[in-house]
């Protein structure tokens, strides 16, 4: 009695152990979005957003900031064809906040505290001739917003905080394609 006792307590101590859900690491393979070729000499990007260091702005804090993810998703995805024309994308906003709230709605065992976390970006993109007349012009924009608990691992944090970045990053590859066919459906093939 007294072993099955022991093997009972340790099966009860390594099933408690076991962590209650498992994070997929995010993967950011900017393949999967929208492609663009554009009919321009060049493609030029331009980072006008100042990155702020100080709360609720957690951007700095990222390996790689959400600035960057739209720099190399342009990059990845968007081609020059064409010997005429220059294409000016430049990045107004890509800020990405967390912030501190009450769960009004929690239960007795639920954290009362949370964090949201918000991202927005801006992007602009400008089509201009050799004489550096504006042909066409769209603006976009994506806001999306997550919360966690207070109280979560680094890496669920940081998984947290990625996937918002790609489903953001999801939401402005999709609503620029819709634009820039809209607004410059003559130089976007």
């Amino acid at each position: 009695m007294k072993k099955l006792i022991i093997i009972l307590f340790f099966l009860l101590v390594t099933f408690a152990c076991q962590p209650i859900e498992k994070i997929d690491q995010i993967v950011f393979d900017n393949n999967q979005f929208s492609r663009f070729n554009i009919q321009t000499n060049y493609i030029e990007i331009n980072e006008v957003f100042e990155k702020k260091i100080s709360e609720p702005y957690i951007g700095h804090t990222l390996k790689i900031s959400p600035s960057q993810r739209i720099i190399n998703w342009v990059n990845d995805n968007f081609k020059a064809i064409g010997n005429e024309n220059s294409f000016n994308v430049t990045i107004l906003d890509a800020s990405i906040t967390q912030t501190q709230f009450e769960n009004k709605e929690a239960k007795n065992f639920d954290e009362k505290n949370n964090y949201e976390y918000k991202l927005f970006y801006l992007v602009e993109f400008n089509l201009y001739d050799d004489s550096n007349i504006l042909l066409a012009s769209t603006l976009v924009e994506t806001s999306r917003s997550t919360t966690s608990g207070l109280y979560i691992s680094i890496q669920e944090k940081e998984s947290i905080i990625e996937d918002l970045i790609y489903q953001s990053l999801i939401d402005i590859s999709n609503e620029s394609k819709v634009l820039l066919k809209k607004y410059m459906s003559n130089y976007v093939l």
